[in-house]
């Protein structure tokens, strides 16, 4: 099985987003012996944000690309070959102001592409393109977005749901660390977030 660790958070020890996700690695591990993973780590390696020549590049047709436009989307279609070869994809990130941080928007970015990763039908209808993939999203927030008064406020799930579905990843699976900087659940969002993932396997 061929594993896309996408780490993001910019604690790179103590994040628990970061430690909830290696332990989802190895219970996968210990599943698939022929586990093969690659680790796209945005906070030692942030992605570079779209411009204008990039995003003409896109809709440039692929037989009229220029030698500039080739190379303005090669790291776009790096990513996008990286997450077409894997089976299995864990997204492990912080909530930042009930979002995503812009490194992983950017990668959302550079992976959402249409005639690669989606199409349209000749009556208009969209078509994801990239198919039979399994998604665990692990997700720290400082706050418990998972029930009270803030479950409306988080941006993050439902971005990541629909954006995900819009290139036709639909079996996605969210592990919360809820709370991590809430003076009632900080001391057990880690522990309930491993517990979880223990329930998985």
């Amino acid at each position: 099985m061929k594993l896309l660790h996408i780490k993001v958070s910019p604690d790179l020890a103590g994040s628990a987003s970061r430690i909830a996700s290696a332990h989802l690695v190895e219970k996968l591990r210990a599943q698939h012996a022929d586990l093969e993973e690659t680790v796209l780590d945005l906070a030692q390696h942030p992605l570079p944000h779209l411009d204008a020549f990039t995003i003409g590049a896109f809709f440039t047709q692929p037989d009229q690309r220029d030698k500039a436009q080739r190379a303005a989307i090669q790291t776009s279609e790096h990513l996008v070959d990286q997450l077409f070869a894997c089976d299995t994809l864990v997204i492990s990130s912080p909530m930042w102001n009930l979002g995503l941080p812009s490194v992983l928007k950017a990668w959302f970015d550079h992976i959402t592409r249409a005639g690669r990763t989606f199409a349209f039908t000749p009556d208009g209808c969209k078509v994801g393109l990239v198919n039979g993939k399994k998604v665990y999203s692990v997700v720290a927030s400082g706050s418990v977005f998972a029930h009270g008064p803030f479950v409306q406020d988080d941006q993050f799930t439902p971005y990541i749901r629909v954006a995900l579905e819009y290139i036709g990843i639909t079996d996605v699976e969210f592990i919360r660390v809820d709370g991590t900087h809430d003076p009632v659940s900080r001391a057990t969002a880690l522990p309930h977030a491993l517990q979880s993932i223990e329930r998985l396997f």
